[in-house]
């Protein structure tokens, strides 16, 4: 990935404030990257893989090296006939050691039911960290639409600082000439200082939204956010701070290639949001069925070779060689493995109905994304006409109020009305963004 942050130098004796560059692309990739709780997530499927991983050795024979040492102050004594010196079983120190192995043989499926329950969980744990991913990147797509649209009103607005300077110096020459009024003049002036009240407010909106995505993607560190505009802006008018950063970002008319084919997809049983539960019901219904397997007898298999010492009374070393078998039934417990399989198959029920819900959820809300964006882009054809056509509308009273037609009450009437519309038309197409972008996220698939 390569973020582009660089630094232009004017070709006067003054420098240019650097330019921070950052497609929607690389933010969705620096923000999987930065996510702290992304992170997190891959640890816990990681270790819930670990456990179904542990579960499943417990299938195979268990092979272990057993030692053992003891000493004994008194030892047991026996006297075969009278007056005669008492014989010592044993010897006070007692050790052995040697390889020991134990095999559940025949358990009726309870390891391996636990084994099968571990490997849904981990599988449950896989789909949340892909729906944390999905989350991830739909934070960082909605902040960057967010800096888009904070990014395109500081450039209407610059212009419409432009703008207001330029009439306001013309209305002052009209008036030292005779052909505007003194009301027309400060009409005009007041303008100009509106202007530029809200085009402070817009760098501050952009300031904070800039931080927002930074903090989604972990860049920004070193970067003066304090007058940060538009870099395809040129110079700004007369009496605006210098800007501390240049901020350049994909054009909001700009469709981006991961959003270009979500509307043809559908909401699916195979969203990570609805796979979670879906597991999770498959894990408890395993973990029911690995519990009442208790019920049935259980036969395990030990065998070990030691290399002991003593053998009984006589003080020697000797390789004892054992096997065996043990096995066990339960013949009452009050119910307990009964009422632990049915816990389980209680949470089994529950994660199907939380699954049910989900796709619910789900279905609904793929429906509200796209009702909402079918209307955007309904509204986005008109927002893009109303544009040019108050533009056209604005210049004309212009015109005419020069003429001598129109006052000055109808050309501020008109720019603010021409600046309203280009505004709504990049909210509208900011919305776009973050309805295809939601639409991405519902629609995503395991």
């Amino acid at each position: 990935m390569s973020i582009l942050l660089a630094v232009f130098l004017a070709t006067g004796a003054r420098a240019q404030p650097p330019t921070f560059s950052l497609t929607l692309e690389q933010a969705e990739i620096a923000a999987r990257a930065h996510s702290q709780e992304l992170k997190a997530a891959a640890e816990q499927s990681a270790a819930a893989k670990d456990a179904a991983g542990a579960q499943f050795a417990s299938l195979f024979p268990r092979l272990s090296l057993d030692g053992f040492y003891q000493y004994q102050a008194v030892l047991p004594q026996l006297a075969l006939f009278p007056n005669q010196t008492p014989l010592a079983f044993g010897a006070q120190h007692e050790r052995s050691i040697g390889p020991s192995l134990s095999w559940t043989l025949w358990d009726e499926g309870a390891l391996y039911k636990s084994w099968k329950s571990q490997q849904a969980a981990a599988t449950s744990q896989d789909d949340r960290t892909r729906l944390t991913e999905l989350q991830t990147v739909l934070s960082a797509r909605l902040a960057y639409a967010q800096a888009q649209l904070a990014r395109e009103q500081v450039r209407l607005l610059g212009d419409s600082v432009a703008l207001a300077d330029a009439q306001y110096a013309d209305v002052a020459r009209r008036r030292g000439a005779g052909a505007a009024s003194r009301i027309d003049e400060l009409s005009s002036h007041q303008e100009d200082l509106q202007r530029r009240a809200d085009f402070f407010e817009a760098q501050a909106g952009l300031a904070s939204a800039l931080r927002s995505l930074f903090q989604i993607v972990g860049m920004g560190d070193g970067l003066d956010l304090m007058r940060p505009v538009d870099a395809r802006s040129g110079s700004l008018p007369a009496g605006l701070p210098v800007p501390t950063l240049r901020v350049a970002l994909d054009a909001l008319a700009r469709m981006p290639p991961s959003l270009a084919a979500v509307e043809a997809a559908a909401p699916s049983a195979q969203h990570p949001g609805v796979l979670i539960y879906q597991r999770q019901a498959e894990s408890a219904r395993l973990a029911a069925q690995g519990t009442s397997a208790a019920d049935w007898p259980l036969i395990q298999l030990n065998g070990a070779i030691d290399y002991e010492y003593p053998n009984g009374p006589q003080l020697v070393y000797v390789t004892q060689k054992t096997i065996g078998l043990t096995a066990s039934v339960p013949l009452f417990e009050m119910r307990q493995t009964a009422r632990l399989s049915s816990r389980q198959q209680h949470l089994a029920t529950a994660a199907e109905r939380e699954r049910d819900l989900a796709a619910e959820e789900l279905a609904r809300d793929w429906d509200k994304a796209r009702a909402a964006l079918a209307s955007l882009r309904d509204e986005q054809v008109v927002d893009d006409r109303a544009a040019a056509e108050a533009a056209e509308l604005a210049h004309l009273v212009y015109l005419s109020y020069k003429a001598g037609r129109s006052t000055y009450l109808d050309v501020q009437t008109y720019d603010l009305a021409a600046l309203t519309t280009k505004v709504s038309a990049a909210k509208t197409r900011a919305q776009t963004l973050i309805q295809l972008a939601t639409l991405a996220e519902l629609g995503a698939k395991e």
